[in-house]
């Protein structure tokens, strides 16, 4: 049997495990002096103080793992959950909704939506590259699954269908996941003698070499505790704080602002794939949006980082060079595709002229303060001429005179020559003074990171499942790559539900 409190494993998730407090003993151990010392303490620390029986063992109470916890829980399981925050929640707290094909709310209002066409449009909007299987199931279950929260308390306040019926969005009641869904799911999940344990941390699986998982070493009010389960799920929500695995995807912290809700340090991803998890780390995707720095973001209700590239497609976005380097109208399609081109830049700005601001702005009096705070801080450049423009933003000046010269050029022509913009967004450049904003990527979640079947068992290397371990929400999300479609509004959500209901199920047919 391997626990993964040993030196090994240990060391193995130190830059995750030191954010939370937790290498204080290794901190100073030398590969001579202390080498021997650290051995043996991590010997000793091998041995837990506690162990418990469970089914199933849950890491994380947020969308997938409260939905977990219920299912399991009705399906007869004695269930555990561990939550290293105080409160149950995670990214749920700022959803405000959840995707569902012939939900009863849908049917009852008439609205017709077929299957076949959703799934199609997602797959093509991954290039293919997103689990076909996988979205039939989640797709073809969502209405149930709708149906099924309603049950257990969850509030939607009603049903929203647009692009030609293909997004079917149940909104939660109170526009909130953490009072319409967390807090009855939590409740629920308790009446149905769920055990949480918040305020833990999940250190390491237990699992024999090539074997089974067959439990979690948990650290609770200073002891370590080891969890025996027939199935171990997690459900930690992505690598977002993790600092090394975002700026190894291209997103240091000069590139973003953290967003969402703290916590998420990519230790589920660690711990599943020192067990033999296939990682796919590297085609993860991100719930992220442009930002200005030092404004409200997205749940803060700023409407700078979420709108400007949506709602200012006619502006020009340059590189630090000065150059153009996409077509600005290209989140009209999906709002995520924002930021996908700027993981290329050193920096990003979007560029305005005073017809283009004054457009975006509307006489807004909130976006006024918002852009004289920007200017203030040095975030948002203003200038009178655009060779002023460039030398205060730092990029060329020579090469931005051409590549607005150029553009102006497309614009007046009514014909984008370089990147095929519509016609009806190229609006000239021309109008002093000139603003240049330099955006960054808020990110709320990481997407997919560790390779999951159908059922939601974590697959090794050869794809084979890895018998009693599960992710389910984000982390196990094999239905995009690269780049969140949110074609589909609350399609990640409807996973988290989809994926936790598959992977109980299965667990209690299969193991129980």
């Amino acid at each position: 049997m391997t626990y993964a409190l040993d030196r090994r494993k240990f060391i193995g998730g130190a830059s995750v495990l030191a954010a939370a407090g937790m290498l204080g003993i290794m901190a100073g151990c030398s590969p001579n002096g202390q080498a021997s010392a650290a051995k043996e303490e991590a010997k000793q620390q091998s041995a837990p103080d506690e162990t418990r029986e469970y089914d199933i063992a849950i890491v994380g109470a947020g969308a997938a793992g409260l939905a977990a916890c219920v299912d399991a829980a009705q399906q007869g399981a004695k269930v555990v959950c561990i939550e290293q925050n105080l409160q149950a929640g995670g990214n749920c707290t700022g959803v405000e909704g959840c995707f569902g094909i012939n939900s009863s709310m849908q049917k009852e209002l008439g609205v017709d939506a077929d299957p076949g066409s959703t799934i199609r449009m997602e797959l093509q909007a991954s290039q293919l590259k997103a689990s076909g299987p996988g979205y039939v199931d989640m797709v073809h279950a969502s209405g149930e699954n709708i149906d099924w929260l309603v049950e257990n308390g969850v509030k939607f306040g009603g049903v929203d269908a647009d692009k030609g019926d293909l997004m079917v969005f149940h909104r939660f009641e109170t526009g909130s996941g953490q009072d319409s869904y967390v807090v009855p799911m939590a409740a629920k999940a308790e009446e149905l003698g769920v055990e949480f344990m918040y305020g833990s941390k999940a250190r390491s699986l237990v699992y024999e070499e090539g074997g089974p998982v067959t439990g979690v070493i948990v650290e609770a009010d200073k002891s370590v505790i080891q969890i025996n389960a027939k199935a171990v799920m997690l459900a930690t929500g992505g690598f977002a704080d993790n600092e090394e695995f975002m700026a190894e995807a291209g997103l240091d912290e000069t590139k973003r602002k953290q967003g969402g809700v703290p916590g998420h340090d990519g230790s589920g991803h660690i711990m599943a794939v020192e067990a033999g998890a296939k990682s796919c780390r590297d085609h993860a995707a991100f719930l992220v949006a442009d930002f200005v720095q030092g404004l409200p973001g997205y749940y803060e209700d700023g409407k700078w980082c979420f709108m400007i590239g949506v709602a200012a497609p006619y502006a020009l976005w340059i590189n630090e060079n000065g150059e153009r380097f996409i077509n600005e109208d290209c989140p009209a399609t999906n709002i995520m595709l924002m930021f996908v081109p700027c993981l290329r830049n050193k920096s990003t700005h979007v560029v305005m002229d005073s017809a283009m601001l004054e457009q975006y702005m509307a006489g807004d009096d909130e976006t006024q303060k918002q852009l004289d705070q920007g200017i203030k801080s040095g975030e948002i450049v203003k200038a009178d001429t655009l060779e002023e423009l460039a030398k205060a933003a730092g990029f060329d000046a020579k090469t931005f005179a051409s590549t607005v010269e150029e553009y102006n050029g497309f614009s007046e022509a009514g014909s984008d020559h370089n990147y095929g913009k519509d016609p009806s967004m190229l609006m000239p450049l021309a109008q002093a003074p000139f603003y240049a904003i330099r955006i960054v990527g808020e990110v709320n979640t990481s997407i997919g990171s560790i390779s999951t079947d159908r059922t939601f068992h974590a697959v090794d290397s050869n794809d084979e499942p890895i018998e009693g371990l599960y992710v389910i929400g984000v982390e196990g999300a094999m239905l995009w790559s690269d780049v969140y479609t949110i074609n589909v509004s609350g399609g990640c959500n409807a996973n988290n539900v989809n994926s936790a209901r598959t992977a109980v199920r299965n667990a209690v047919e299969t193991l129980l």
